[in-house]
């Protein structure tokens, strides 16, 4: 409906903006508040056109009593401000902070204890709570903070202020998304109550190069584009890509036996010593021999000679032996993965340096930001809140 009616909107030449909050009723159905502010000569226009839509469903049955689906008010300075207003429905939808002594209407309880059940209901039904329209794309907004924070990490130690962006007009943008000043952000843009045809920048598209699951190529952010400006910023130079956990051999659980734990850790290992003949001894005393000491022909021997729950308790003990650490550990990569680690630095705002490189290999990391550092593991370069002991 709300499609439906920007459409109409557009072709009648009427320009709006504001914000709408979805909240439920009683009954689980949906329930808009919208505060909109508009040019005064297109206010009944304006509202006549969305009450049109509001009922269009159900008019028949309305008769002359729309008030059940639609019902325009103007803000009376005498009760309060647009912001009061709006925020009374947004703190409905977050947590109900300053709420606690109203009572719903329709269920009885407390509009503060009703917050958490507003929140399973939009996850449940993937209703979107907040919207704002008529305004400049918000994700253009993210998109330019991001541009922020990779060139402060690319400029260094130099003095803080440098313009990012050569057309000055762009880089004003940028400087107020950068700062977190939305209002400025939305003026530089050319202000409220103007098409998107208008705005200075935009996001912009790229077509994924492999195909999903379906086998269609969908899109992705690539960057930030300006009609008066040449060319594409690319913004997400790496390209992520969902794949299963790697699982350590020393990790993985056995198929059977008491040994194999259901959680992401055995709090009950065997304890095993070497005795002098050089078999494994275990704690109820019986002896199993070191294959660690027989040359190929004779492990190939033993090996067949096992029966099949003597190999899957070989197997079960293998993978509890984690490997121990040297001190001069480093990884081993080619050529290729090291240009590769150097270009995923750079594109990160780091040197990309051979000290950096070199740290990562021997297992250090190196922090991002934002409490965030990444490291270097199974040849991918990986970023987390916390440094994880991996050996």
């Amino acid at each position: 409906m709300f499609a439906a009616f920007r459409k109409a909107m557009h072709k009648a030449g009427l320009r709006w903006y504001g914000v709408r909050v979805a909240e439920p009723h009683h009954d689980g159905t949906v329930h808009w508040h919208l505060l909109c502010f508009m040019r005064k000569k297109d206010r009944r226009a304006i509202t006549a056109l969305l009450r049109k839509f509001a009922i269009r469903e159900d008019r028949e049955e309305l008769g002359n009593n729309t008030g059940p689906r639609f019902k325009s008010e103007l803000i009376n300075p005498r009760k309060g401000t647009p912001t009061s207003y709006i925020a009374k429905y947004i703190s409905k939808n977050i947590d109900g902070r300053g709420l606690a002594g109203e009572i719903s209407k329709e269920t009885g309880k407390s509009l503060r204890d009703n917050a958490e059940y507003v929140n399973a209901w939009a996850s449940l039904h993937r209703v979107q709570q907040f919207r704002f329209f008529g305004i400049p794309g918000r994700q253009a907004y993210r998109e330019l903070r991001l541009l922020a924070g990779q060139a402060a990490r690319q400029q260094g130690d130099k003095k803080a202020g440098v313009p990012v962006l050569d057309n000055p007009r762009l880089d004003a943008i940028l400087a107020a998304a950068d700062a977190g000043c939305f209002a400025t952000y939305i003026m530089k843009q050319g202000g409220v109550l103007v098409p998107r045809k208008y705005h200075l920048i935009r996001t912009a598209y790229e077509i994924n190069e492999e195909p999903t699951a379906y086998g269609d190529h969908g899109i992705r952010i690539y960057g930030i584009w300006s009609p008066i400006a040449e060319g594409k910023i690319c913004t997400h130079a790496v390209k992520w890509k969902m794949v299963r956990k790697a699982v350590d051999v020393q990790e993985a659980a056995a198929d059977q036996g008491a040994c194999a734990p259901w959680t992401r850790g055995n709090n009950c290992p065997l304890a095993e010593n070497l005795n002098q003949q050089g078999k494994d001894k275990s704690a109820d005393g019986d002896t199993r021999t070191d294959i660690t000491r027989m040359d190929d022909k004779e492990l190939h021997d033993y090996l067949h000679s096992m029966s099949k729950k003597e190999r899957r308790e070989l197997a079960a003990r293998l993978r509890l032996v984690k490997p121990k650490r040297r001190k001069d550990y480093k990884q081993r990569i080619t050529d290729h993965q090291r240009q590769q680690l150097v270009y995923e630095l750079k594109s990160r705002g780091f040197d990309g340096s051979e000290k950096e490189v070199d740290l990562l290999l021997r297992g250090g990391s190196i922090p991002s930001g934002a409490g965030l550092r990444i490291f270097y593991r199974n040849q991918r370069l990986q970023e987390d809140d916390k440094w994880r002991n991996l050996y």
